[in-house]
């Protein structure tokens, strides 16, 4: 099997050596031949972006990679040689504000974990649609069909992307719809505050973009769909006002 030496624990590509390592900090470790594999899906090592590494019989990760992929976000402190990762906890949760709308046959429910957060906190926020009906209906909607934004009291903002198809679902009474506010919407409206400066520069020097700075905030969520026979899609909105403090 090749051999190869470990200078450095990279995390991304985000993350470089700041310095040379000196001899005693020369490791030997091998190449692992196994894969990862997410909910049965096995992650793409052929593009050569990342290694598996097997070092005295524990096997090496690349950390970001693992992180993202189990819904986390990661960032590296280069001047403290520091590593954050965040990421929400299943676990149980109590809404301390919610707001409900309802439109015809249809509840979109938007509820907060808080109303005031730390700036330090994952802000953490879910949505549900619910189809209050008796009879069976056919739904046709985008990806995903509850979108949410962000927005700040000087009216900067950020919108989650929409997948430019058509999901067609048979639904029933009581047949819900969740979702959960990304982290990467508030990464992209941190985007738009600082100017949409150069994308790769951003991600590396911007400390935990996925956090909110202290202030108020709306968060906003809608669901866009439409149902076979009607002539008209339906749009239903509900948002809520945070605030977060410093930590």
């Amino acid at each position: 099997m090749r051999k190869k030496l470990l200078l450095a624990f990279i995390v991304g590509s985000c993350i470089s050596a700041a310095s040379a390592a000196s001899s005693s900090d020369l490791i030997q470790a091998h190449l692992f031949p196994g894969s990862i594999y997410f909910n049965n899906q096995p992650a793409n090592k052929q593009s050569g972006a990342f290694e598996l590494l097997n070092y005295n019989g524990s096997v090496y990760v690349p950390l970001r990679y693992i992180a993202e992929n189990m819904g986390g976000k990661i960032h590296y402190d280069e001047a403290n040689k520091d590593i954050y990762i965040d990421r929400r906890v299943n676990n149980l949760t109590k809404a301390e504000i919610s707001v409900s709308k309802q439109a015809d046959n249809f509840m979109l429910n938007l509820h907060s974990e808080k109303e005031a957060y730390k700036s330090n906190e994952i802000i953490h926020l879910w949505s549900s649609l619910v189809y209050l009906g008796d009879e069976e209906i056919t739904v046709g909607h985008g990806n995903p069909i509850i979108l949410f934004s962000v927005r700040d009291e000087e009216g900067i903002s950020s919108d989650e992307y929409i997948e430019t198809v058509l999901i067609r679902d048979q639904i029933k009474k009581n047949n819900e719809y969740k979702a959960t506010l990304p982290l990467n919407v508030i990464e992209s409206y941190n985007y738009n505050k600082k100017g949409r400066p150069d994308i790769k520069k951003f991600l590396e020097k911007e400390r935990r973009p996925w956090l909110l700075s202290p202030g108020k905030y709306t968060v906003r969520v809608t669901a866009d769909f439409s149902i076979d026979g009607d002539k008209k899609d339906k749009i239903m909105k509900s948002e809520i006002t945070i605030q977060v403090e410093p930590q």
